[in-house]
Order: C-alpha cells, then structure tokens, then sequence
C-alpha cells in the first residue's frame, strides 16, 4: 500500500484505540508538508512524538491487540517530517545535508520492525537534487540502485523510490524513457493509486522536457478533473495544496505556449500565482520565475525593480540554503529581466552571482550556455551616464519626485559617482541603502569594506558597513568588521603618542558600541 493508504490504515487504527490527537497528526502532517508550513511540520511533530514514545512504551498488551500501530514504525513515520519538510517545499540543500545522511545512516532495515511507511534516504535523494540536479546524479543512482533498495519493494516507501527514481532519468537527460517508466504504471490496475497526484507531476515534467507541452497540458486537466469529482464524492484534504500546484504548473506550461505564439498570454496570465503563494512554497518559486519571465518576453507583465527583486531575492534564499543550481538559475533569470529593463548594476551583480554558484556545480554545458548569453546580453547595453557631478548626485537623485524614483537607477548613480570618489562616506552609505533595497547588499559591501580596510577610523562607514551585514544576517561579516576596526584602533593607538585620550581606549569602546546590535540580532 502506498504511504497515504498506510497513513489512513494507521489513523483508523488510533482512533480506536482513544488516540484521536496522535491519529490527527498521522494523517495531517503529510498534508502540512506538502503544503510547505515547516513550523506547524515541527510542532505537531514533535507534540506526536512526546504522546508516540509514552504509548511505545506502555504499550504491552495494548501492542498486540493494535499491531504496527504502538511501535517503531510509527516513530520513524512521526521523526521523518520534520527533514522531509525543509528539503521538499522549503527546497533545502547543503544546509539539510548532514541531517539527511546521518537519517539515512541510521535508518533500520525496512522490515526489522514491520514494514516502515517513510524511508530518509528519498529526503537524501531528494536534498542531493536540490543542491544540483545534474551534477548529483551518479550520488542519486548509487542511493537508489537495486542493491540499496533490497527488500524496501513490498513497504509504502515503495512509491517514493519509484519517483525519486523518475525524476534521476529526467535529470540525465533521458526524459522519453521515464515518460514510459510513468506509462507503464499508467495502464496497471493499482499503478495511478500506486504514485497518485506525485506521479502526475512527474508526468508533466518528463513531458515538459520534451517539449511535450500540450500533452502536459491535458495531463493537469484530467488531475484536476478527477479533483473536482473526488470534491463531489467527499472533501479531499489535499486537494487545496494539489490545485495550487496544478495553477503554477499550468501557467509556465501556458507562458511559454504564449511566447511562442501559440496560445494567448491572458490565459496564462489569469492562471498565474500570486507572489505570496511563491513565498510560502519556496520549490514552486522556480516556476512562477520562469512563467512570469516568459511573459515579460511577450510585453504582458510589467518588468520593474520590484520584480527584480523578488527574483533576486529568491535566488539567494537557494543560494543561503545550499541549492546552488535553483541559485544559479534564478540569477540568470535576474539578469536577464534587468537587461530587458536597462538596470546595467543589477544586471552585472545577477551574472557575478550566477557565475559564482555555477562554479559549484557539476554538469554544467548548458546552463554555462545561458551564463555566456546572459553575459553578452549585459556586454550590449549602454554604458551609465552620469546625471550630476558625482559630488552633487546624492543631492539630485533626493530632489527627484517620489513618483520617479527608481532604486535601481540610483545605484547605477552612486556607483558612477564612486568610481570618481571612492572614499566619499556619504556616498558608501547610499549605496549600501539602495543596496538593501534592492537585496543586492553583499554587492554593496564590496567598495565599503575597500574603504573601512583603509580607513578603518571613520565610523560613519564602518556603522553603515555593520548595517548592511546585519541586513544580510553575514554573521562572520560582523566578526570581520570587529576584527577590522580593533585592529585599526590599536594601530592607531601604538602611532599616537604614550597613550594619548582617543587612542587606544577610545577606540575598541566604539567597536563595542558598534557591533552591539549584532549581537542582539544574533541572539534572538
């Protein structure tokens, strides 16, 4: 039986059993998974853990009058949560990595103590494909070859391996022959109840890969269909976190259709996520990118700097997680839409970054195709022209109207006036507020840690420094910046003369007074 049948089977059992709240948890904390609430996964996770462990232990008798139910296998389904949670909708890599492998070394034999429901090698399997896809596949084939997977056939993990093993040929390129993998599943009496709704979106990307649109298209339709008539017969818990992903997966099937002139972008258009829903489930946030991107190409939807944010920001919450290729291919994304705007600065820090997580990574012939394309796209625009001399630009771009303001000219601005002024403080301050605005602060901090490197005494630069850290969270920028300037306080004070006021006693009070709030911030 698959996982959701075994989940269902089990919450039965409880419920006769007088276990109405751990059952609630069996059935729910799938659902609460897939719909990307990390926090409710750890709490109610972690309350059914507490109540799973006392029944475990009381158990005795009560263990065989309900088998499989108070026992081991019920512990590793409840633990398993938590993990699947932050490298499936929150889409973790790296960061999960050493969780993952040491859930999966410890992880008993699938039938030592009855068969078990979950298995954290797919969390592995599936924390090596967030991190890179393409250059994780031989790491994936050893984790899901015959031999690693002896006697896990007949248990409800069954199905995930199956999949996880789906998505592997999508990744190596061999789309067509896990399209027949799904098909074949497709025509067995239990095979589309075996995979469910998971093995209709593994469909649509094999097709998608293909450039099988339309055929994609019709596959979401008949999910969605059979939704609606599951909906008549009785309320389907999932069906919520299904139909939102059907929505994303429709719109960037549809943008592209529109940006080749075969369907009308308004379909796509009325189909596509709001930017919340995005936010709340961060591996959908690849997609909407992409459908909006493609829509932009067609002239209907709107390419401002909110937009570029967003994007940005979203390519560095991979970056930060360890998923450097979803990183990587957001940057680009990033780089692309500030060309097509003409934000020159933006543009250049997107490709830098896109570069820089492209070095991590293992198969990378074509994405290092779409970074040169990106590259030449940044090499054809105009160069910046100054708007004011650079020692009045802060004075002209605060005169301009709100209406008119534009953050991402403003830091082409500044950062024309610097390459005149580069020590200019006021100006090293502006840019890294334009720069916090505009989630591009590391960029930011590269000319203001030049500066507070020579100048370590000016504490005007080196506050506005500590700010944009602080917005980045960068705590070993902060331990930097304490380094930096108590370094320059006691070279200062041996140059001063016997220890003059202002020498080396001033100097690391000011230190401590500055980094003072980063210490607070790291706390909470």
């Amino acid at each position: 039986m698959p996982m959701w049948t075994w989940a269902g089977e089990t919450a039965r059992r409880l419920r006769a059993a007088g276990q109405e709240e751990l059952a609630e948890a069996v059935t729910r904390l799938p659902r609460l998974c897939e719909a990307g609430d990390s926090v409710k996964v750890e709490a109610v996770a972690r309350s059914a853990m507490r109540t799973a462990r006392r029944l475990v232990a009381e158990a005795g008798n009560r263990e065989a009058a309900v088998p499989g139910v108070f026992g081991p296998p019920t512990l590793f389904y409840l633990a398993y949560w938590p993990l699947a949670v932050r490298v499936g909708a929150l889409g973790e890599g790296r960061r999960a990595l050493a969780q993952a492998e040491a859930a999966a070394r410890d992880e008993p034999a699938p039938h030592t103590h009855g068969p078990l429901p979950v298995s954290a090698r797919v969390s592995l399997v599936r924390c090596q494909s967030n991190i890179d896809a393409r250059g994780t596949t031989e790491i994936r084939r050893e984790l899901l070859s015959a031999r690693s997977l002896s006697g896990w056939e007949d248990t409800p993990a069954w199905p995930a391996f199956t999949l996880a093993r789906v998505h592997l040929l999508i990744d190596e390129e061999q789309a067509d022959r896990a399209e027949a993998e799904l098909r074949r599943y497709e025509h067995t009496a239990t095979g589309p109840a075996l995979l469910g709704a998971e093995g209709v979106f593994a469909l649509v990307r094999a097709l998608r890969h293909q450039d099988k649109h339309t055929d994609a298209l019709e596959t979401l339709d008949r999910l969605e269909a059979e939704l609606g008539l599951e909906e008549e017969r009785g309320a389907n818990p999932r069906r919520t976190a299904l139909l939102r992903s059907i929505r994303f997966e429709r719109a960037r099937l549809l943008s592209w259709l529109a940006r080749l002139g075969l369907c009308d972008a308004r379909k796509a258009i009325a189909l596509l996520p709001t930017v919340e829903e995005a936010e709340a489930c961060p591996n959908l946030r690849p997609a909407w990118t992409e459908a909006v991107e493609n829509l932009v190409c067609q002239g209907s939807v709107r390419n401002d700097w909110r937009l570029g944010v967003r994007v940005t920001t979203w390519s560095r919450y991979f970056e930060r997680v360890g998923a450097p290729r979803r990183g990587a291919e957001l940057a680009l994304a990033a780089t692309r839409l500030a060309c097509g705007r003409g934000a020159r600065w933006v543009a250049e820090c997107s490709a830098r970054r896109a570069e820089q997580l492209i070095g991590e990574l293992g198969g990378v012939e074509e994405i290092t195709g779409d970074l040169a394309e990106a590259r030449s796209m940044v090499g054809s625009m105009a160069p910046i022209r100054p708007l004011a001399p650079s020692e009045g630009i802060l004075e002209f771009l605060r005169a301009r109207p709100a209406e008119e303001v534009d953050p991402e000219e403003q830091a082409e601005q500044v950062n024309v006036a610097l390459s005149a002024r580069p020590h200019d403080t006021a100006l090293l301050s502006a840019l890294g507020q334009v720069g916090r605005t505009l989630m591009l602060s590391d960029a930011a901090t590269e000319p203001q840690w030049r500066h507070v490197r020579e100048q370590p005494g000016d504490q005007r630069a080196a506050l506005s420094l500590l700010e944009t850290l602080m917005h980045d969270n960068d705590t070993a920028g902060v331990r930097d910046l304490v380094r930096t300037l108590a370094a320059g306080a006691l070279s200062t004070g041996e140059t001063a003369a016997g220890g003059q006021p202002g020498g080396v006693a001033a100097a690391p009070e000011a230190v401590t007074r500055m980094v003072q709030p980063a210490g607070v911030r790291e706390a909470r």
